[in-house]
Formats: C-alpha cells, structure tokens, sequence
C-alpha cells in the first residue's frame, strides 16, 4: 500500500511518476511521519486540500484540489509554492512562512487572488485557511491548505448587480440616445468585465473615442443573426457583438458590441451575462419605441381635438354695451386635451347667453361629446329663449335621447337688460343688467364690482349632466350695475395638484380685483398668466369674462 493511495487512478498515477528523489522532499521512503499521515488524510478527502512541505512549501494534494488550478497540474505534485504560483507568492508567501514560524492558524474569506491556470491571467476568488502541521516535540513541520473557490458565486453576484443597476438605469430613458448614455456610463464602469464596450445605434456615427468605447472595430466581419452572439478574435483580444433585437426588411437594429476583459473566461456564465444585458437594453428600446408612437398618436390626436374645438369655439358677439373676452389653452400635457368649451350668442330678445362647460375625458371622444353638449345648448336656448335652468334641464334630456353617454359640468348664464321705473332711487339707475345662471356642478362664476370687491357666485350647483335627465335646476340672479364683471371658467384654471379647491378660487378673486382697472381682453390675458403656468398645466382651460360697460 503506497502512501497515495485512496488518491484515485489518474492522480495515483501522477504521483507514481514523480521523480522524488529529486525534490526538496527526498525519496517516500524517508518521509517523516507527520509527513506521511498528513499525506494519507487529505487524499482521502472529497474537499481540496493541499500540503505545504517543509521550508520550501513542496505541494502534495489531492484529487479535488486539482480542479483549483487546473493547468498547474500535474506539473505542480514536488514542486514549490513559489516555483507553482509566483503570481501569487508575494500575498500568500508571507502568510505561509508565518505559519511555519509559529504564528499560528489564520482564515482569508472571499478574496481576489488572479491565477495563471488556463493560459491566462484569470481573476479568481477563494476562502482559504492555512493551519501548521505539527511533528514529533511540537516542530512544525508543513501547512495544511484548505481551499474553496467561490469564482462563480463572486461573478454570479457581481453580474446580478450589474443586470439589476441597469434596469433601473434604462427605466428613466426616453429615447434611444438617452438609454445609449445611460446605460455606457455603468458599463463602461466595469473594467473587471469589459476592456471597451459600446452601443452602436442605426444612423449615428461610431464613437469611439470616449472611456471604454475606444479600439472597438467599426462593423462586424460577418453578417450577425438574432438572438445569436458573434464572436471574432482581433489583435487587441476577443469582441463580441450582440443584435438587439430583429430587424425589419432593410432596416438597421441597435448593436452591442463588448471587448472582454482578458483576465476572464469565456465561458457560457459570461455569455449568458451578455445575453443578459442585451436583452434589458433589448426590452428598453421596444419601451422607448413604443411610448414615441403613442405620443405620436396622442399628439395627432391632440392636433384634432384642438382644431375641433377651436373651429367650434368661435367668437362672441359684438355688443354696444357688454364686453365679452374668450379664451381657450391647451393642457401642456397631450392626454389632457379634451372637453373643455364656451359660448356666447344673443337670443331674439336681445339678451347674451354666456355657457361653459367641461365634458369628461381627455380624448378625441370627450373633443366629440363636447362638440355635442355646446351645440345643443346652443339650439336649445335660441329655439326657446329660455331661461339658464330650463335649458340645462333640456340639455339633459337631450343627451339621455341622443345617447351621449358622458358626464358633464356646466353654467348657463342669461344676461338682461332691467327696465327701471321712474320713481326709482336715481342711484338704482347705475343697476342696468341682470346676471341670470344655473350651475351643473361646474366651479362658480366671479363676480368683481365696480368698488373692486369680488364674489364668489357658489349657489345653486345642482346635480352634473348626465346623471338624471329630470333634474330640477334652478335660476339664480345678481345685478350688474355698469363697471361689474364675470369670470366663467373651467377647472383647469384654479385645480392645482395638492391646493384645496377654496384657495385656488380666493387667488382667482385676488387676481380679477389686481386686474380690475384693466378691459375684458385684457384682464383675460392677466388671468391666464397669472394664474396658468403653461408648462406645468395639467388640463386645458376655457375662460369666458363678461365686462358691463355701459
């Protein structure tokens, strides 16, 4: 029975060859016996383990250990530690004779230690301990080295972080140009994976003079597949370029291309890592793509709904004696666009009927039910010369038989000249006009005085169309002596995200009594800039201001 035995036949086989004789360690048969027990154990063992004999740190190991270093073996059975690993020796030498000195046993967890194993400097990480091997009286005779490598788990983790940072990188990209930015500057982070990597976007010159992007080769040597990766050797070491990706007929798709870091395999773990990064920069740019053709559409769509309801917006009436002021803005954001529309018309008496309203939804439907709710308002109140309440009430009705099946708010305002008598107070004579309305849910109407004061119209406010067609609404009144005003609105005026709704109408009333000095055109204007800030606008606004002027 040799002292190897147990070591299984090929490393049984190793050690047989090896010239004894001629290492530091002397022919078997002269071996002590620490030695020999020392070797009979670890051969023994299913976990890599190593001993490091003598002054020199001669290897002897078993047959697990030999996948740890791999091209090392077999020429690694009688030879010195540092004649082994003297890429290695200047960390783990000291540590040896240190152990050998005395020091006693130490463990090293989870550390970098590049070896020269398969032809290449390799990065590889173990958790190792080094224990002293005691002879007879106590002397110490070798180490012992216990050793897992943790590579594949370092690198697995490493790369999860990669993939995981990415993800959250690419999530804020909103075109191609943005995520190509976003994505190299974590990329091209990672020396310990990539010697260079770039994206290579259709169209756009090849960049490659920033960080890690320099020294790729401009194009491919072959035509690339989808979903396949190409690999090709050139001086600078080995590219790989990677189709994000399936192009149309005559179309160009994005590409990676990555030059690999040359202290790394190329193994399936690093291909399927490319793979990964591919596919999330695959994902992002179908996310992009998408989201540009739904604002195209969005904005096609905005485009009609605004010539929609600017065609139907159309102005008020010229008057000798009342001034009105329309105005419509567009939300800043494209799916905002919708029911938002004013009206001013006479009827055949000669009284002005003002009407505002807000149709639910931001579409191209809600542009059509709005198109719809004004029209018939319209003809309702022409037909009949009724007054605010009863044509609210036809309106209602009107949409339950035509089955419009939306919702809406709305004011309908009528005002009328007053025919005073003669024995009134002569300063009753300045109350000329009568403000009529009936409110559907909709925000209240303002009034401002001549003395600058404002009121707040809030009464009334039945239930919104829609709902009931044999809602009951009610007229309400206010005088108008000459010099007052009335602001109608839609919500997309006052509604600010976070603001109650009585605060947003107390800096409405705040700004029609700092604009009060101004004309019906003008105060529109005052109020829209003050009170609308067009990039941050969340939904359009439609402003109707009726001035009395004589």
């Amino acid at each position: 029975m040799t002292l190897w035995q147990g070591a299984g036949p090929d490393l049984h086989a190793r050690y047989d060859a090896v010239d004894w004789a001629s290492t530091p360690l002397g022919p078997p048969e002269q071996w002590t016996g620490t030695l020999r027990g020392a070797l009979r154990t670890i051969v023994n063992s299913r976990f890599p383990a190593v001993l490091l004999w003598g002054e020199e740190f001669v290897l002897l190991y078993n047959e697990a250990y030999v996948e740890l270093i791999a091209d090392k073996h077999p020429g690694a059975l009688g030879r010195t530690a540092q004649s082994v690993f003297p890429e290695a020796w200047d960390e783990i030498g000291p540590l040896m004779q240190g152990v050998l000195d005395g020091g006693g046993s130490f463990r090293v967890d989870r550390t970098l230690m590049p070896l020269h194993r398969r032809g290449f400097l390799e990065d590889c990480w173990f958790t190792y301990s080094y224990s002293p091997v005691q002879g007879t009286g106590g002397r110490i005779e070798g180490v012992l080295d216990i050793a897992v490598e943790i590579t594949s788990m370092v690198l697995a983790q490493r790369r999860a972080i990669t993939l995981t940072g990415l993800a959250d990188v690419l999530a804020g990209a909103t075109t191609a140009q943005d995520l190509r930015s976003r994505s190299l500057a974590l990329l091209r982070g990672l020396t310990e994976e990539f010697a260079a990597i770039d994206l290579r976007l259709p169209d756009e010159p090849v960049d490659a003079s920033a960080g890690t992007g320099a020294d790729l080769p401009p194009a491919p040597s072959a035509l690339l597949v989808p979903t396949a990766a190409y690999v090709e050797e050139t001086a600078a070491g080995r590219v790989v370029w990677l189709q994000l990706g399936r192009p149309a007929p005559g179309e160009e798709v994005p590409v990676l291309v990555a030059r690999q870091s040359g202290r790394l395999p190329f193994d399936y773990h690093y291909r399927h890592f490319l793979r990964g990064i591919a596919n999330a920069l695959t994902q992002a740019l179908t996310r992009i793509e998408l989201l540009a053709s739904e604002r195209r559409q969005a904005e096609a769509e905005r485009n009609v709904s605004i010539a929609l309801q600017r065609a139907l917006l159309t102005p008020p009436p010229e008057h000798e004696r009342l001034a009105v002021a329309v105005r419509y803005v567009p939300a800043a954001h494209v799916a905002q666009i919708g029911g938002d529309w004013y009206d001013a018309f006479l009827q055949h008496d000669g009284a002005l009927v003002l009407a505002i309203g807000d149709v639910a939804g931001h579409d191209l439907a809600a542009a059509g039910t709005m198109a719809q709710a004004r029209n018939l308002t319209r003809g309702i109140a022409v037909a009949t010369v009724d007054g605010p309440a009863r044509v609210l009430e036809g309106l209602d009705r009107a949409l339950e038989l035509l089955e419009v099946r939306s919702i809406a708010t709305a004011i309908v305002a009528r005002v009328e000249p007053l025919e005073l008598l003669e024995q009134l107070d002569p300063d009753a004579q300045r109350d000329r006009w009568r403000f009529v309305w009936s409110r559907a849910g909709h925000p209240p109407a303002v009034l401002l005085r001549p003395d600058g004061t404002t009121q707040v119209l809030d009464a009334g406010g039945e239930t919104i169309l829609g709902i009931d067609p044999a809602t009951v609404r009610t007229d309400l009144a206010v005088h108008l002596p000459v010099g007052s005003t009335v602001v109608l609105y839609t919500d997309g005026l006052i509604e600010r995200r976070g603001i109650p709704l009585d605060v947003s109408i107390k800096e409405l009333c705040t700004a029609l009594a700092a604009g009060a000095h101004l004309d019906a055109e003008a105060l529109s204007d005052h109020l829209l800039s003050t009170l609308v800030v067009p990039s941050e606008e969340e939904d359009d606004v439609a402003l109707v201001v009726l001035r009395v002027v004589s």
